[in-house]
């Protein structure tokens, strides 16, 4: 069961569906055992659109294989502005930076008891704030609520998460860290999606088209390690854009609104080895996006999806369950408008955004799928090059933003 002081729970949450689903599908398998195998294969790979010019950056130097379904995603920029959907203008600008001002982060309304709180957690972290981690008010604020205002609970938390951060070097995530592996080479597939403008409490919204992705194949397919290293980049991206548009907007950190796609999800993702990485990876995002998700809506979800979510939500904590909606592709257009106006929605889930003539919007939101082997590949490649990772003794570090592949979205 969820722990029901943790608020973030948008990877528990999939876990608990794919362990729901693959229950089920276990007993389809036993009872309609014919039906079963005159499906298999059918889904082994995605379908993806092919066509694109055949430029060098997706041919492989192992092997000169290319990939022209990858050439398309990136010369057209698919998930290049993941991050940057909040803005007025998402289009012309470089992805966000870690806040340099936390101080300015508006607080939310506080009462008398969690001002005290608050001043006695930055009492007990002061040797924190000294060795030069994040220890700002809009910070704690968001251990204390994950923590329910628990003083001691939320330091034991900040503490692990500070430890979680210097033992990953993640400080240096956008100054010594390989993003041309870790963030641009798979950024049209993984992580799918992305933040896309407001929800009518004023709330960030980001969609994400974890159907289409066949994460259990993505995730057999390259070591935990560097797939952790993506999402944790995936991460920082994220606080760093939801910071910039509190100040921007002049509010506090609304708990985000993440509307889960399931479209294109079958039963070759149910795999309990892909719902054991999701709670590995879970555990990362605990520590890094504490108090972030506030709501998930899983739209378009398979009626199996759905059936299994009836079954299983009533072991979970009430809060959860009441933070979350499964709804089926009928149902998605009309649940999506109670939360979301129509011209934040995107056309391709009945609303009216539209983003350059795209009824997907895959500049903003990266249209996920399996990568292909031959994209795999070169994310091997870049990530054994470890350009700009480490400094070398005696000498400054690559910045990573200079580092990473120029050919990659038109870079």
């Amino acid at each position: 069961m969820f722990d029901p002081s943790d608020e973030l729970f948008s990877l528990k949450l999939v876990c608990t569906l794919i362990l729901a689903v693959s229950i089920s599908a276990w007993l389809a398998r036993v009872l309609f055992s014919s039906l079963w195998e005159g499906d298999k294969g059918q889904r082994d790979e995605p379908v993806e659109p092919g066509g694109g010019r055949t430029q060098s950056c997706a041919t492989l130097p192992q092997t000169g294989v290319v990939d022209p379904v990858a050439e398309e995603y990136w010369s057209k920029g698919y998930g290049r502005y993941k991050y940057c959907g909040l803005r007025a203008e998402p289009l012309s600008s470089e992805p966000p930076l870690p806040c340099r001002s936390p101080s300015k982060l508006p607080l939310p309304a506080l009462t008398d008891e969690e001002r005290h709180a608050l001043s006695a957690l930055a009492d007990r972290v002061t040797d924190l704030r000294d060795a030069g981690s994040r220890t700002d008010q809009s910070t704690l604020a968001r251990y204390l609520r994950a923590r329910k205002g628990n003083v001691v609970k939320a330091e034991l938390l900040l503490r692990e998460a500070v430890k979680w951060r210097q033992t990953h070097d993640i400080d240096r995530v956008f100054t010594h860290w390989n993003l041309a592996a870790y963030e641009q080479c798979l950024g049209p597939w993984w992580l799918s999606g992305g933040l896309f403008g407001h929800g009518k409490r004023g709330q960030a919204v980001a969609y994400e088209r974890l159907g289409r992705c066949n994460f259990a194949k993505l995730a057999s397919s390259m070591p935990f390690e560097e797939l952790l290293k993506c999402d944790i980049v995936h991460c920082e991206r994220c606080v760093a854009a939801l910071e910039e548009d509190a100040i921007r907007c002049g509010h506090p950190l609304i708990g985000v609104t993440i509307v889960m796609d399931m479209e294109g999800f079958g039963w070759d993702q149910v795999q309990y080895n892909a719902a054991k990485t999701i709670s590995k990876l879970a555990a990362s995002r605990s520590l890094l996006l504490t108090e972030i998700t506030g709501q998930i809506l899983v739209v378009r979800a398979p009626p199996a999806v759905a059936r299994a979510w009836g079954l299983f939500k009533h072991l979970l904590d009430p809060g959860v369950v009441a933070k979350v909606e499964v709804v089926t592709t009928a149902d998605t257009p009309t649940r999506l408008r109670v939360h979301i106006d129509d011209d934040a929605i995107p056309v391709y889930l009945g609303g009216s955004k539209c983003i350059d003539g795209d009824p997907e919007c895959r500049s903003v939101l990266a249209p996920g799928g399996l990568p292909s082997p031959a994209v795999i590949a070169r994310f091997s490649a870049l990530a054994r090059e470890k350009v700009g990772e480490r400094a070398p003794p005696g000498g400054d570090p690559v910045p990573a933003r200079q580092s990473a592949m120029s050919c990659c979205w038109g870079r």
